[in-house]
């Protein structure tokens, strides 16, 4: 990795671009991108940030079309792997150099730094993202622009020519920082052979600080958020492969425990299209039940985060329903399906509130819920979180301002590392 300093003339603006999937119609992942600019933002606010969508997105208002990538990713599945890989292949390089390259070569021509992250974008399950990612890396190098990687998710490898492409990325020249939002992605990244790795905790963490929410009001019935996953986005990005019918049945199911139980109930979803068509299929199938309603989709990342605080607790398989649940402290339970859901539990001392998604936990989730919701989130812990959060954040904040690499990793491993966040308890 590369030990230069980042320097920026005396007077002059800032200007850092970034490569995520904001304007994914997953808000969660625009919830990790307009809060880190966010943070940023408020550090340095002369900074200018463009921020650059990995798919050439522009905005939230391209057309829907679950249908087509639920089809898409079951015909993926049922493709063997190396003819998967060809062809995925040649499409993107293709979309790529029409629609994002010429883009992303404008905007890095008078970049300072280029920050890759957050998200889960180190994964080869397909080679969707090794190929944009390789890409970022040519342009990056092709204009000499220094790069950070911050928050990333790291999956485990399943493809020697996704590593081989992603490697690209992660042994760059220009790659002057590399941090992972949680120790497992951190063991995977030192794994490649990455140095100086640090865990840099998504910054959706940050979410109550920059979007602060009303106070909850008192309820006769609590109302438990129940977010809604199509099964095909679980079967092919997770590690389990049930049946739709059987997910379908199992959240029809919990609702039917919840409202059993003395809760109402709110279905909602992160936003992704085909999310929102199995959410309408899960409510659809209940008759004029006082007890459920369906929430409005949400059309921003902010309006995602304050449905997520406004309830009195959340089930979700999505990770960020989970840490906007975590960052606004309302009492969660997470449905394992991806290891990424593992590592951000272990990491804020939760992991005996991260269940599979069977018939057994969804007879004990009453008692697991009412768990969840009298032990309440350690403000301790959750003060040391948030603060390890901006730690991070102001880990870039120096990188800008031009101090040298080795005594800033230093001094993060130092910050990020000092304590095992399980261990504090209130």
């Amino acid at each position: 990795m590369n030990s230069q300093s980042l320097t920026v003339s005396s007077g002059s603006i800032m200007k850092v671009v970034t490569f995520n999937v904001k304007y994914s119609p997953n808000l969660g992942d625009g919830v990790i991108a307009e809060c880190l600019e966010a943070e940023l933002g408020r550090r340095l606010p002369d900074v200018s940030i463009e921020a650059l969508d990995l798919a050439g997105r522009t905005d939230r208002d391209s057309p829907a079309r679950s249908g087509g990538r639920v089809l898409a990713l079951k015909a993926l599945q049922m493709t063997p792997a190396i003819l998967r890989d060809v062809l995925v292949e040649a499409i993107l390089r293709l979309q790529m150099r029409r629609k994002c390259r010429p883009v992303w070569r404008e905007a890095l021509c008078d970049a300072d730094l280029a920050i890759v992250g957050g998200g889960q974008l180190i994964q080869d399950g397909d080679l969707n993202f090794p190929v944009k990612l390789s890409i970022v890396a040519a342009e990056c190098k092709r204009n000499n622009v220094p790069i950070a990687l911050f928050g990333l998710g790291v999956a485990e490898s399943r493809s020697r020519r996704g590593a081989g492409l992603i490697s690209s990325l992660l042994h760059a020249d220009q790659l002057v920082f590399a941090g992972a939002r949680d120790g497992d992605s951190a063991k995977r990244l030192r794994q490649r052979r990455v140095k100086g790795v640090v865990v840099t905790p998504d910054p959706g963490l940050m979410a109550s600080q920059v979007w602060p929410s009303i106070v909850r009001r008192q309820r006769k019935r609590p109302v438990i958020g129940v977010g809604i996953t199509h099964p095909v986005i679980l079967q092919h990005h997770g590690e389990g492969q049930s049946d739709d019918t059987i997910i379908m049945g199992l959240y029809r199911s919990l609702i039917r425990r919840l409202l059993a139980s003395g809760y109402d109930v709110t279905c909602f979803s992160n936003g992704a299209r085909e999310d929102r068509t199995c959410l309408d299929r899960v409510v659809d199938s209940f008759r004029d039940d006082d007890g459920l309603t369906r929430a409005p989709d949400c059309r921003s990342p902010r309006e995602l985060a304050e449905l997520v605080g406004s309830f009195d607790a959340v089930i979700a398989h999505r990770l960020h329903a989970c840490i906007l649940a975590y960052s606004y402290r309302v009492a969660h339970v997470g449905l394992s399906w991806d290891s990424k859901l593992a590592a951000f539990f272990a990491n804020v001392g939760r992991s005996r509130y991260l269940v599979e998604f069977s018939a057994d936990a969804v007879q004990t989730m009453p008692e697991l819920l009412a768990a969840a919701r009298a032990e309440t989130i350690c403000d301790v812990q959750h003060k040391r979180v948030l603060a390890l959060t901006g730690a991070s954040i102001d880990s870039l904040v120096r990188l800008l301002k031009g101090e040298t690499r080795p005594k800033l990793i230093e001094h993060s491993e130092r910050a990020l590392n000092a304590m095992p966040l399980s261990k504090v308890r209130a």
